[in-house]
């Protein structure tokens, strides 16, 4: 299925159907991403923003690039 990443705006296919299929399966994310994500975004990312995510979860104390925005 198509979906719109919730970061970035990207589109990008997502295989909840068969989740051992998806690319986000590809991505190994360091501890506490996972949460981060779950609680900052409403659906999937995709697997750039996943990477970039997982990249510089620990950069700083507060990260502004991953702060969602609250419009």
């Amino acid at each position: 299925m198509k979906k719109i990443c919730k970061r970035c705006s990207a589109s990008f296919s997502c295989r909840e159907d068969r989740i051992e299929l998806c690319s986000c399966r590809k991505v190994s994310l360091v501890s506490g991403v996972r949460d981060y994500i779950k609680d900052n975004y409403d659906d999937c990312l995709c697997p750039k923003c996943l990477n970039e995510t997982n990249t510089y979860f620990y950069a700083f104390d507060v990260n502004p690039r991953f702060i969602k925005d609250k419009k």
